[in-house]
């Protein structure tokens, strides 16, 4: 009888234990998820005002601004 509680209570500390370590690991991958999310959403609007840009400075009348401005007569 006093084997079988041994037992049961055993079992019992072990699972809590395990399920406790697996609630906190779970807890610092959703962290790192979390923190994964933000860098990527940061990065997109970086890439979107990065694009924006570079269609500014390369539209033709620009280009064409930039080039009457800094080239010489000859070579335009």
């Amino acid at each position: 009888m006093r084997e079988k509680i041994a037992i049961i209570l055993f079992i019992v500390i072990f699972g809590t234990v395990c399920v406790s370590y697996i609630k906190n690991k779970t807890r610092d991958v959703e962290k790192e998820i979390l923190k994964l999310k933000e860098e990527q959403e940061n990065l997109v609007e970086k890439l979107k005002n990065e694009k924006l840009e570079n269609n500014y400075l390369a539209s033709p009348e620009r280009v064409k601004k930039l080039a009457k401005l800094h080239l010489s007569t000859d070579y335009i």
